[in-house]
């Protein structure tokens, strides 16, 4: 398994997760060459109970948490969405396709991509990948919330 210092001189940042995300364990982000890169480092805590793999469900959060870092970074690029009203969003619809299962001890990566964004939705699309293989591919829809909306 990387550890920390190894990601950090790779550029990885550490995400400040609390809560629910939390639960997940480290979670990274870096600008790569490729663009925005999210990662997971798949620990023991979670593996499935009897196959010993990632978690299908631990894989569809980090897919959430993925695609959402790529909407937080689209939303501060000022692309199309610049307004600063516009700062917070939820998750209206979101797809994983498993190809392939995570193991323990990876380190998991998604390049979350924008494919549209209009004034109050952005579609996102992904692959995540670890040891050079695709694990799933990930679909997903965000509305932007206004400052004064739940």
């Amino acid at each position: 398994m990387a550890n920390f210092a190894a990601l950090e001189q790779d550029g990885w940042q550490r995400l400040p997760v609390v809560r629910y995300s939390a639960a997940l364990g480290p979670t990274w982000m870096r600008l790569g060459e490729h663009g925005l890169e999210v990662a997971l480092l798949a620990e023991e805590h979670l593996a499935n109970d009897n196959l010993g793999i990632v978690h299908g469900g631990a894989m569809m959060t980090f897919a959430d948490m993925a695609l959402g870092c790529g909407v937080g970074h689209a939303l501060r690029k000022g692309e199309p969405l610049s307004d600063p009203a516009h700062s917070r969003f939820v998750t209206a619809q979101l797809q994983v396709h498993f190809v392939s299962a995570g193991q323990v001890g990876e380190l998991i990566v998604c390049r979350p991509e924008v494919v549209r964004a209009t004034s109050s939705m952005v579609f996102m699309r992904g692959l995540i990948e670890a040891a050079g293989r695709t694990v799933a591919s990930v679909d997903g829809i965000f509305k932007v919330l206004g400052p004064d909306r739940r």
